[in-house]
């Protein structure tokens, strides 16, 4: 596939605000009238539950189990999210029933959560031991080697998990995320439109595709996929900051400047969407249509 070129200034201003590194400058705008530097681009976002930190609610290292221990109860911590606990709980549970898939996979996905990937693989790999076709743990498994940029790992389960879960829109979204690491953008593109495909309500697959499209210099066809993200999920900072950019990139100053303030209505703190509403409220703008988020929004459906 034939790439678009970054002009060396808008390139230099980019760095020197805010340092480069891979996929963190968005391509030039060509339509813009204004030489500015490029939004500053947080790169692909994954999906929410892709991100394997340590949440709310953990309160630290649990009690010492002394007895049995019910996957009812393992999973009541999990739900209150008390992850260090939880990993206990199930490591427990796992010792009492070692052939339950299920436990070995709730073992996996709390220490996901507690900010374990070694043991979290370890847990997923037990589960998938036992049962092959566990699709959660395949789903699951493939997010931790993500995370840690093991894509070529993450793949051959994501592959084996679309061959069982062909209807699966959380799969398809996954190898998404897989290709777009590879730089196979073709191949990421087709696999958010087959999510979307399979959940018209898939925000994350939409911001994505965007994202790849805004990437490519495609800043008109990538609104259409932003807009419907920022209707769907109003809360997402990320999704605010890059519809801004989509619009930024063909000439709508104001409304990307709205759009950065919902970003930081949505995160405060969020930094990028506070450089790029800085920079574009120094943009001197005549007259501009008004951005109509509901009839662009329509279009991405």
């Amino acid at each position: 596939m034939r790439r678009t070129h970054i002009p060396a200034l808008l390139l230099l201003a980019a760095c020197a605000a805010v340092g480069c590194s891979k996929r963190a400058v968005a391509p030039e705008a060509r339509t813009q009238q204004v030489p500015i530097p490029a939004p500053v681009n947080p790169g692909r976002v994954a999906d929410a539950v892709d991100r394997q930190t340590t949440e709310e609610g953990d309160e630290g290292a649990p009690e010492k189990i002394t007895g049995p221990v019910s996957f009812a109860n393992a999973d009541a911590a999990y739900q209150a999210k008390k992850y260090s606990e939880v990993v206990t709980l199930f490591q427990a549970y796992t010792e009492q029933r070692p052939g339950n898939a299920w436990g070995h996979f709730m073992l996996g996905l709390s220490a996901s959560k507690a900010g374990d990937p070694a043991k979290a693989e370890s847990a997923f790999m037990q589960a998938l031991s036992i049962d092959p076709n566990h699709v959660k743990s395949l789903v699951n498994l493939s997010r931790v080697l993500l995370d840690q940029g093991r894509t070529d790992d993450a793949l051959v389960h994501l592959t084996h998990a679309g061959e069982i879960a062909a209807s699966s829109g959380e799969v398809q979204r996954l190898l998404g995320r897989a290709y777009a690491e590879q730089r196979k953008d073709d191949e990421a593109a087709d696999a958010y439109r087959r999510a979307i495909a399979l959940d018209p309500h898939d925000a994350w697959s939409m911001n994505n595709l965007g994202l790849l499209l805004l990437e490519q210099d495609r800043a008109d066809e990538a609104l259409p996929m932003l807009a419907r993200a920022v209707q769907l999920r109003m809360d997402v900072p990320a999704f605010h900051n890059n519809l801004g950019m989509a619009l930024e990139h063909t000439g709508r100053f104001l409304a990307a400047a709205d759009e950065y303030r919902g970003a930081l209505t949505a995160d405060p703190g969020y930094g990028k969407a506070k450089q790029n509403l800085a920079r574009v409220e120094a943009v001197k703008v005549g007259h501009e249509e008004p951005f109509d988020l509901e009839a662009v929004a329509t279009v991405g459906r």
